[in-house]
């Protein structure tokens, strides 16, 4: 099994295209997807999908439940099975932000392109992400490098990467302390562990939620 989240109106054949239902979307005239659900709620069994890809969702989600989707989207994954993410390159985008000869709208539209277009409450985007930093959580949790690309469209830019699963799921716990080191470097120092605890039961709610589930 294949799966396409947050679809869209964008068709891919082979796959199961998920996305909100219709009445969910602002500008959207018509949906194409297979199923019709929130990706938050989405669960399958373990070590039973072997694709996942999302052009333009991954950074809807919060820090914390983007990694908890990267733990349990691992957990869905077959040996060998394909995550495949497209996401606004948040560093390039900001160069073109920020040279000095962009014009006001050429700096709205990259502001835009990394903020989201904010007419639904879920057109919002919740983290920045480069190939660099992508490819580092992807690789604390297991995955294995397959292939970066870069694009740009009409003064966007962005990046896919392509990663694998080669190695078996870890535990749980052995997820969560991955996490904790990678969210302690969102922190300014040791007073803010109080916020670090607040996003690590975030994380664990959320991968509770979505952990692939044992086959029987």
């Amino acid at each position: 099994m294949k799966l396409h989240l947050g679809c869209g109106e964008r068709y891919f054949q082979g796959y199961v295209n998920i996305d909100f239902p219709l009445d969910a979307h602002s500008v959207q005239t018509k949906s194409v997807a297979d199923l019709h659900a929130n990706l938050l709620d989405l669960r399958y069994p373990a070590d039973s999908i072997n694709e996942i890809r999302l052009h333009h969702v991954f950074e809807h989600f919060t820090r914390p439940v983007s990694l908890a989707l990267l733990v349990s989207w691992f957990s869905w994954l077959e040996t060998e099975g394909i995550l495949h993410i497209e996401v606004p390159n948040f560093h390039r985008q900001t160069l073109e932000i920020l040279h000095p000869q962009s014009s006001f709208s050429r700096q709205a539209l990259g502001i835009r392109h990394l903020f989201g277009s904010h007419e639904a409450s879920w057109a919002i985007h919740c983290e920045g992400y480069s190939p660099q930093t992508l490819q580092y959580i992807l690789e604390q949790y297991g995955y294995s490098m397959t292939e970066i690309r870069e694009n740009d469209w009409q003064g966007t830019y962005n990046f896919e990467i392509m990663a694998c699963k080669k190695i078996k799921s870890k535990t749980k716990d052995e997820y969560l302390e991955i996490t904790r080191s990678i969210l302690c470097s969102y922190l300014l120092d040791s007073s803010e562990h109080p916020l670090l605890n607040i996003w690590l039961e975030i994380y664990k709610a959320q991968v509770e939620k979505s952990w692939g589930l044992t086959q029987q």
